[in-house]
Order: structure tokens, then sequence, then C-alpha cells
């Protein structure tokens, strides 16, 4: 390797995030299987469970204590890590099995005299540091999640000091893992990577790599196509990596499928660059995929991912009837779809293209014997298909595999196991009991080999388990309320209970649970698009529009665009005798003139309060009051969807994560650092962050705001105004809105820097205001401000004046606005008319 170094200075407050990295070892690492104490409380939370150390974690703990590091001989670092604006060097992902990655990675801190430095290092994981050759930094707190932060100081000579970091962690699924290198004290630094290019040559591949975007951010039927927001002095040969992608199995990754191209796609980026072809997005499914560009130089790889989604045509589901809607999407899953067990289910239903149900059902059969986490969603559409097929349509062996996988299945913590999956959050409990019960209610005589239980004695269990879970569900309403993502999964278990339960007033409790969700999702989706404050919510399902499961699932229940290939939970409905509520369609779409106002409760003791205002052309939905002042997770307080567009959605959040389409729990879009206080009056939103006490976290608040898909779009200091259609959108912010000029989200995103923020949102029609200007004057005598100093935002409403208190909460014309009704069922009222619960309604 040549000495030659690419240098970038280092300024206090900044961190090392350009390192040379070396190929990541990985290891299946399970530990030792053992039950699991039952601490199973049935009140559900949001973010992180603290289980205690898993068996693979215990072993980990064990190597820890005999081992010792030693830096390999015959290190080479061959890919070059660019962090970009993220101050982490971040490899966090989703695991499905206890896996160790280890990884080495290089740099050199060149400094002009000889000095004592200090670092703030923090990591999630184990993290060893050398600095020529002597070891300065050992930290092996090796706690799941969650981040060890040291102060350091070292002396370094006058110029090239070796920096060596090996960084290790366990992956329990969702896996944290990181470090971050903060300079507190020392001057004239530079850090480098070594590299065998020329140093000009180097920082041009980096600021090419930075600079690239692709030229929408969601694309329908159209070439995808890449753009610079900086073109190098040398021209630098960039090449789409189309053989690495994600498995089909992930269920749970920020990003879905990636792409599989047969062809080799490259560019150049010089001077005369412009734009760029990728692909042709005809044809291809519609989602959200990851899009890794890479710039290979000798032996040097440099690499840069983002993510897009696609939006195929939709399958037309406008029939009529329901039993219409169902057949046709049975019959299009036998054509087209993901290789879920619930695809074959549906093929064996029909009798038709059994060679594919079979082929699925083997590949299901892996992960569920390997018990990878997600087994229990995919041991679910197993079980019926036993129930309902056994014997008849495959060979005996497949029906004896899924016997023997049915069998063996680990079902709850107090069962033996060295494995990772999650039986903490309210979906996996529930579909964990569900299997369980209706594994003993198949074998009722068998001995079940994990557990050496009978089944008898598994559905006794369970039962009482599910009749627990129901209770708190029934109490305190679901903790991931109205999510894009986990609302699927809850019906996954319940379809299952519904269909298949012996006892009746379990399938009862099941398909009464099933009708509340579906008033839930009827209320906060307009036209096609599941939106709303969310319990747990990712990017891939924010930048998804209609393109999510829980989309697929209200095509087919209520009718409209259905996107094939999202249909796990959709099977299981078009299978079933189900039929939402009739409130459900008059709360799906509102009449011309009208608007519906909706407040109820959800998650553990009413601390989800959720409230939306919906018209025939916008609804703004938001939670108030959620554990307000901490840091957050995956939480989405404040969000605004359109009719016009389906991806025209408004919303606001503060980064947990300055990596775009990364895997962190807050990410950029998706969840927030710090919860705000937040509030909603009718039509308007109201959210005050404050983040003085946490100073590590980034430092500003975000809108998005899809300019390009709005009809008309004024920024103007610190107000925003939007016209989709005839939807209106006005934003407040309590300081000047300062647009993304460069990079992905240019043309979707303003920020307002500072550790206190306010943000009022207002919705209305254009039957209410005779244009966009009449709306935005209108808004701006309403005289909107923000006292940083009280942390109070006032507006004037036409019912009064509202002020949100960051400590007190809500007030009209002086008076407390306590939030009522504290109930989980569902309270709607048309226009201004009186609450009601949903059952009442005509």
């Amino acid at each position: 390797m040549t000495n030659r170094r690419t240098y970038w200075s280092i300024d206090k407050g900044e961190s090392l995030n350009r390192w040379g990295l070396a190929a990541a070892k990985e290891q299946y690492f399970p530990g030792t299987a053992r039950p699991m104490p039952d601490a199973v409380d049935y009140r559900f939370i949001n973010g992180w469970v603290d289980t205690g150390d898993l068996p693979c974690r215990e072993a980990l703990r064990e190597l820890l204590a005999r081992r010792d590091i030693v830096v390999p001989d015959g290190l080479v670092f061959p890919e070059v890590y660019l962090g970009g604006d993220d101050p982490r060097v971040d490899f966090s992902t989703f695991r499905f099995r206890p896996t160790l990655v280890t990884r080495w990675l290089r740099c050199s801190l060149f400094s002009a005299q000889a000095q004592t430095t200090t670092f703030t290092v923090e990591t999630c994981g184990g993290v060893h540091i050398w600095l020529n050759g002597s070891k300065v930094v050992q930290l092996d707190h090796y706690q799941r999640n969650e981040p060890t932060v040291q102060q350091v100081s070292f002396d370094v000579s006058a110029g090239d000091n070796d920096i060596l970091v090996f960084l290790e962690d366990l992956h329990e699924r969702d896996t944290s893992c990181y470090f971050l290198m903060t300079l507190v004290k020392g001057s004239d630094l530079k850090a480098g990577i070594e590299l065998d290019l020329d140093e000009q040559y180097a920082k041009e591949i980096e600021r090419t790599l930075d600079g690239l975007r692709t030229d929408k951010v969601f694309y329908h039927e159209e070439m995808v196509r890449i753009v610079a927001d900086y073109l190098p002095q040398v021209p630098v040969r960039v090449r789409l990596d189309t053989g690495s992608h994600p498995s089909e199995t992930v269920t749970m990754n920020v990003l879905l499928d990636g792409m599989k191209m047969d062809r080799d796609i490259a560019f150049t980026v010089d001077q005369q660059f412009s734009v760029a072809d990728l692909f042709d997005s005809t044809g291809l499914k519609a989602g959200c995929v990851s899009l890794r560009f890479i710039v290979e130089v000798d032996k040097t790889c440099f690499s840069r991912t983002l993510g897009t989604t696609l939006l195929s045509p939709p399958q037309s589901m406008h029939m009529p009837e329901l039993a219409q809607r169902k057949q046709a999407a049975l019959q299009h899953m036998l054509v087209t779809g993901k290789d879920e067990p619930a695809r074959a289910l549906a093929a064996l239903a029909q009798n038709q293209n059994l060679e594919l149900a079979e082929r699925i059902i083997k590949q299901a059969l892996k992960p569920i014997h390997e018990r990878h986490d997600c087994a229990d969603f995919w041991i679910l559409p197993l079980i019926w298909m036993y129930r309902s097929y056994a014997g008849t349509l495959l060979a005996d062996e497949v029906w004896e595999q899924i016997r023997e996988a049915i069998l063996g299945f680990r079902y709850w913590l107090d069962e033996p196991g060295d494995d990772v999956m999650w039986f903490w959050s309210e979906n996996h409990v529930l579909c964990f009991h569900v299997a369980q019960y209706l594994a003993g209610s198949l074998f009722p005589d068998e001995k079940f080999s994990n557990s050496g239980k009978t089944g008898q004695e598994h559905k006794q269990q369970a039962f009482l388990r599910l009749q627990r879970w129901f209770d708190s569900v029934d109490s305190h309403g679901l903790a991931e309320w109205n999510s894009a993502a986990y609302y699927p999964i809850d019906f996954l278990g319940l379809f299952t209970l519904m269909v298949n339960a012996d006892d009746a007033e379990m399938s009862q409790r099941a398909r009464g649970l099933i009708d509340q969700i579906f008033i839930m999702v009827a209320l906060h989706t307009i036209n096609g698009v599941c939106a709303g404050s969310q319990g747990r919510v990712y990017e891939k399902e924010l930048l998804a529009g209609p393109v999510t499961e829980l989309g697929s699932i209200a095509a087919v229940a209520f009718g409209g665009d259905w996107y094939p290939g999202y249909d796990r939970v959709s099977a299981l409905l078009a299978l079933s005798d189900y039929e939402p509520p009739k409130a459900a369609r008059e709360l799906l779409q509102v009449r011309p003139g009208q608007h519906i106002y909706a407040k109820y409760t959800q998650g553990l003791d009413h601390n989800a309060k959720v409230t939306l205002w919906k018209s025939p052309s916008v609804q703004l939905s938001t939670v108030s009051d959620y554990k307000t002042g901490i840091k957050g997770h995956q939480q989405h307080f404040l969000d605004v969807q359109t009719n016009a567009h389906a991806m025209a959605r408004f919303w606001i959040n503060h980064p947990g994560d300055m990596k775009v389409w990364g895997g962190s729990r807050p990410s950029y879009w998706a969840g927030n650092a710090v919860h705000p206080r937040v509030a909603q009056y009718k039509n308007m939103g109201f959210m005050i962050f404050d983040h003085r006490a946490f100073p590590e976290v980034i430092n500003f608040t975000h809108i998005f705001a899809p300019k390009l898909v709005c009809d008309e779009f004024v920024v103007d200091h610190n107000w925003l105004f939007a016209r989709t259609g005839s939807a209106l959108i006005g934003v407040f912010a309590s300081a000047e809105l300062q647009a993304l000029e460069h990079g992905l989200y240019a043309g979707y995103e303003w920020r307002v820097h500072g550790p206190q923020s306010a943000w009022v949102v207002m919705v209305a029609e254009i039957g209410e205001y005779e244009s966009l200007v009449d709306f935005q004057q209108a808004c701006r005598n309403r005289g909107a401000t923000f006292d940083a100093q009280s942390n109070t935002v006032s507006i004037q409403h036409d019912d009064g004046a509202i002020q949100l208190n960051y400590q007190q909460g809500l007030t009209l014309n002086g008076e407390q606005q306590a939030f009522a009704p504290l109930t989980v069922v569902p309270n709607v009222a048309l226009n201004d008319g009186e609450l009601q619960p949903w059952t009442q309604m005509n």
C-alpha cells in the first residue's frame, strides 16, 4: 500500500467519519438454547423493551471475559467509508438471526505539532481503538441498542498518527451499530485515509457521490434518472449496483425489495454532465427500492446508497361488490406477488398453480425451522392451510414437513430457544398466541418437540394468553396505532384467529377488533392512501403513498386502486367471509361540503390522543400529549394527506439520524429524536419542539412538503402554502424556513434550525376560499406568533384565541382544552356536530 493519503480538516465539534474499511466478518452466534422468564405484562409500549440478555448475548459476554482483541496480520482496507452529513460511522441494520458482525477501520490523524487531543467516543456495540499501535480506548458495554459514551485524551506526535478501530456488535434483529469520534480539544488537525489515489481525485469522487440524487423522489411509469449537484473537475465513472438487494423475506427492513437488473448500468459525471438515465420503471414492482452507487478505482471502492419510490399502474378494485373484489384479488395473486405463505394459501384455496404453492411453502419452512425473527408471521398461513387442506392437493411429504414445522416451533418465551424472535411488541404477542392456540387445536394429543407439552396444553395456555391480550387492547387500544406497517400484522393474527378458532367467543373477539381497526383505517384513508399520525412508522411507508400493505387491504375492503405484491393480509381477507362495518365507508369518503372530526385514544393509559379533521380533499391527523420531551422512537405526530396526488403528503419531525434512508429508529424522516408537544383544534395542528436538554441531538426540525406534485406552492420567510387540487395547506414556522438546495430532498424539505421551534399547520378546501392567495392572506391575518421564552405558540382561530404552551398544553380564549373523550372507541362528529361513538352512527 502506498503512503499517499487524502486529508480532510477536522475542527472542534466535528467527527472522524471517513475511514478505510476492511471486509466485515460475520458469524452466526446463537448461544445455548434455554427458556426465558415470561416477563410480558400486556402493557404495550412503542420503543425499546429491556428484555435482558438473550442466550446469544450471554454467550458473547462469556466470550468477552476470556478473549483479547489482537490486530490481525494482513489487514487490507479496500472500501472507503464516507459519512457525508452523518457524523456517525453507522452500520445499523436488521438481522433475522443472532449474528456477530466485526469490522476493522483505519484512518490517520495528522497534527501540525505534538499535542494532547481529546475526543468523545460513543458507540452502540463494542469498540477498541489503537493509536500508533497502542490501545487507547476499550468500550465493551455491548448492551443492545444502548450507546456508551467516554471522553478520552491521548498524545499525538507531529505528522501522521495511525488510528485503527475494531467495531463489533451482536445483531439481534434491528440493531444500532455505530461509533462516533468527536473532537473536543485539539488544533491544526486533519483526518486522512491512505489511498493509492491522487488526493484531489479522491475528494472529487466523494463530492460527486455526495452530490448524486434521483431527479424525482417518486416515479410513475417513467425513466428513473440521476442528476448531480456537483460536477467534478476530473471525470468520475459511477456504476449502479444491480446485483445487491435485500431479501424478499425482509419484512421489517427500512427498504423493501431492491432492484434486480440483468444489465450493467453506469454513467460518467464530468463538467458537461446534466442527467443520466438509469432504467425505465415501467412494468417494475411498485414500492420503495434501494439504489447503491459505486465508484471503483483500481482496488478501492467508494459507494453511496439512496432510496426512491416506484409507482407502477395499479389494478382496479372499483367493482361495487366486496365478493367481486375478493375474487379478483385472489386471481391476481396467482399471477404476481411476493413469495409469502399467504399467496400459497390463496393458490390452494383456488386449486390453481399448485407448483407455486409448493415452492413458496418450502421457502417458508426454512425461516420457521431456523426461527428467524418474524417466523411467527410466516407460520400462521401454514397453520391455516394445514387445517383446511392437509392431505389434499399437495404431495404427502409437503404436508408432513408442515406438520413437523408446526410441532417443532417455539411458541413462547418459556420454551427453550436460542433465537432472536421478538416476543414483546403487541403485534408479535398476538401472532405467537394465535399460532400456539391454533397449533394446539390441530394436534391436541401430540407432544410438541420443543416444549414437551401436548397440543391441548398449548391450546389452554394460549387461550388464557389471548384473553389477556384482548383485555389489554380493549382497555388501552393499540400502542402501534394507525400504523401502516403494523395494522397488517395485527390483521394477520386476527383474521387467522377469526376464521380458524374453535371457540366462538374467541372468533368473535377477533372479528370485533377487526371492525374497530377498519373504522380507524377508514378514518385515516383518503383516495387510497392510508396516512395519519402513527404509533410506529418507517420511511418505506411514509414515502410509498398507496403502495403499502395497509393500502392493499383497504383497496380490497373498500374498493379503489390496488397495488399487487403487498397482499399477504389481502389474501386472508379475500378468503374470509368478513365485511367491514357499513360506517367505515361513510368515514372513508367525505361528502362535498362536509367534514369529519374524530377523536379517540390509543396506547397505554390513553397516552396517545388521536385527532382527525377530514374533508373531501384533505385530512389533518395528530397525536397529542404523547411522552412530550423524551427521546423518541418511531412515533409519527402530525400528518397531512390530500386526495389530488398519492404523494401529496406533508409532515414535520425532528430527525434522529442524518443518513437518508438509514436504518436507525428514529430515522431521518420517520420518528423524532425528541418528542414534541402537539395539539390539534379542528383543522389546525400545533407542534413545539424543545431539545435543549439533549445537546447531542440534531439541531433542526424540518417539514416534508412535496413541491413538485403541488399545483401551487409558495414559501415566504416563515410561511409555506400549497394547493393540491382543491386542498389548501398553510404552515407557519417560528423562524425563517431554510430550503434544502441540494441533495435528495431538494424541493421537498425545509428546515428550522435551533433547539426550539414551533409549527402551526392549517388545512382547508378551495370552496372556503377563492384561491390560494385568498387562503394565504387569511392565514397571515390570524397573527401566528411564537414566544421562545414562555415556549408558547399563539394564533387566532374562528372560535377564538388559541395558545399551545409547552408545559401547560392547549387553551382556547384562556380556557384549558383537556382532550376528550378518553376512550379507545373512535368518536366522530359530522361538521361541527357532537362527537359520538362510531357504533352509534346511523
